[in-house]
């Protein structure tokens, strides 16, 4: 874990960006994690991650897709080609 306290952090506060930019901050005090400085990315990423799990719809075909796949049942490129992209005649 990438930790430090609160009065090294805010001596490093120009340095926190590129110690975030791979793993999380975590900011102590007294010992216990008080805050966690992330990376934009790391941030966007989580705010993806939460608006697709608060999908139940989406939840739900994802599922659906994973069980069908383990049951076998999937099309190869070209099928799925064919689905979408009907041959002209």
């Amino acid at each position: 874990m990438n930790a430090m306290s609160i009065a090294n952090a805010r001596k490093a506060l120009l340095d926190l960006p590129k110690m975030a930019r791979e793993r999380p901050v975590f900011i102590m005090k007294y010992g216990h994690p008080v805050m966690v400085v992330l990376s934009i990315d790391q941030f966007e990423g989580m705010l993806e991650t939460i608006e697709i799990l608060s999908d139940n719809s989406l939840i739900e075909r994802l599922q659906k897709s994973i069980e069908d796949a383990r049951a076998g049942k999937s099309l190869s490129m070209d099928e799925a080609q064919a689905r979408l992209i009907p041959e002209s005649k």
